[in-house]
């Protein structure tokens, strides 16, 4: 329900108002559903005449109060200031594709196991050169770079991996430029000279691991068919009990494996200190896409679940990872509204092992996307067409509550699924609104809890995950 600049949702019982501008959000009362946005228009005279029928004077009194004190935050019903798309051209992240190939067969992979395309392959360390030149060039006037490697498997290309960091730093230290690494894999290619070296060059990581064997082992198979979840947990553990716990752990889920919440737990019982698990994002005739209607409503159950899970453990002591509840409620406790969901074809771009530049790592399966070449720079205008795209330029965002929060959601999947960038996947939209929705439930119980749990949820969310450069949803 919209009012005045206001979104009000009920969600498990519990009722809340959202600014649409400030994206700020709070708990109310059933009475304040009609009181606030009366209180918003100064109607304060008249109101405890107007429900005197509906609600008691004590109801209507207190109510008044507390509405009052939310209004005079300033967060609430203000007029935002205008918004000025800055058109960001320094780059400050670049993502190198450095393996067009993968040593495994998930059943759900959106890039052609590994292949995008049927064009398997090796990036070379011409490429990688001149791609790294590139970057230094373009971001010249930043005092900060973020290398990725992506794939397929990017540690089939381990040898590539270590001359590109090798040659990062030279030019780092030559240019007084601070550089961090980050890289998504599968982790069946770790071995001990692997894992020492991403521990002592601190990457940021993203291992991909589904959950329990059972879950696991039914989709991320080997070339020949064969299970992985052995091998890969025993991998990261590895990795994590003898050099560093600074990773994400990734899962999909599916239409045919929807239990997600059992994923969640066991990953947290693992030990594990930064968690995601995904949707699979899959065409919608895939036979393991969760966006026709019915299968997605049992997704939206199982968020459900796993927000009364989280609540439990936070209640008795026991807090779980989950990175798309702790990341919205740590957007509800520190509310800053942004337009665009990543800096892709800005700040960020990636680099197919061909040479070809696009704007994200995600948008790599389209050749439409392709925004230039190594050899040649940047098209100016296939590159702005991403970089003048915000969440006021689509329509169908901009009548959307939660715009400011999501920031129009990911460009890649708009073209990959709607053919269009200017139409946001809805199945996506549908999944960010309604956790957004359960991570203020999840608040405003631990609120009833008193300040000392508000206080121990602040410090459990407040921790940022070892992200790569872009949301872990978009890494599959």
């Amino acid at each position: 329900m919209y009012n005045m600049g206001l979104y009000f949702f009920e969600i498990k019982g519990k009722y809340f108002v959202y600014d649409i501008n400030t994206t700020a959000c709070a708990a109310i009362s059933p009475v304040a559903l009609n009181i606030l946005p009366d209180l918003k228009k100064n109607s304060h005279d008249n109101l405890s005449q107007k429900y005197r029928n509906i609600y008691s004077d004590k109801q209507i009194s207190l109510c008044l109060k507390q509405c009052q004190e939310l209004l005079d935050t300033g967060k609430f019903g203000s007029a935002s200031p205008a918004y000025r798309h800055h058109i960001q051209k320094d780059l400050i992240s670049i993502v190198l594709h450095v393996a067009h190939t993968c040593n495994m067969q998930c059943q759900y992979c959106y890039a052609d196991n590994g292949e995008f395309g049927n064009k398997p392959g090796l990036m070379s360390e011409e490429v990688m050169r001149k791609a790294l030149t590139l970057a230094f060039e373009q971001g010249k006037r930043s005092d900060f770079l973020e290398v990725g490697f992506f794939g397929g498997e990017p540690l089939l290309n381990f040898r590539l991996i270590r001359k590109a960091v090798e040659h990062v730093r030279t030019q780092a230290r030559l240019t007084d430029k601070m550089v961090n690494f980050s890289l998504t894999s599968n982790a069946t290619l770790l071995n001990a000279e692997i894992m020492s070296f991403l521990a002592e060059e601190k990457f940021s990581l993203i291992f991909s691991l589904d959950g329990p064997a059972k879950i696991h082992d039914r989709m991320r198979l080997d070339k020949k068919g064969g299970p992985t979840h052995q091998l890969i947990l025993q991998h990261i553990l590895t990795f994590k009990e003898n050099y560093s716990n600074r990773f994400m752990v990734r899962g999909t889920f599916t239409a045919t494996t929807p239990n997600f919440a059992e994923q969640v737990l066991y990953l947290n019982e693992l030990g594990f200190d930064s968690i995601s698990v995904e949707p699979a994002q899959l065409e919608d005739s895939h036979p393991h896409c969760i966006s026709p209607d019915g299968k997605i409503l049992r997704i939206l159950h199982e968020y459900d679940t796993l927000a009364d899970i989280y609540v439990e453990h936070l209640i008795t002591g026991r807090p779980i990872r989950f990175f798309h509840f702790d990341d919205a409620l740590r957007r509800i406790i520190f509310p800053e509204p942004y337009h665009k969901q990543c800096g892709a074809g800005g700040g960020l771009v990636a680099v197919a092992p061909d040479g070809r530049l696009f704007p994200c790592f995600e948008a790599v399966v389209e050749d439409e996307n392709c925004i230039g070449h190594v050899d040649t720079g940047f098209d100016r205008q296939k590159r702005l067409r991403f970089q003048k795209i915000h969440a006021d330029t689509k329509k169908v965002c901009r009548d959307c509550w939660i715009k400011y929060s999501c920031g129009g959601g990911c460009h890649a999947f708009n073209i990959r699924y709607n053919n269009n960038i200017n139409v946001p996947y809805e199945p996506n939209c549908l999944l960010i609104k309604h956790r957004y929705k359960l991570a203020a439930w999840i608040l405003a119980k631990i609120v009833e809890q008193g300040d000392e749990a508000l206080e121990k949820l602040k410090s459990h969310v407040s921790i940022k995950p070892a992200d790569p450069a872009c949301h872990p949803e978009q890494s599959q």
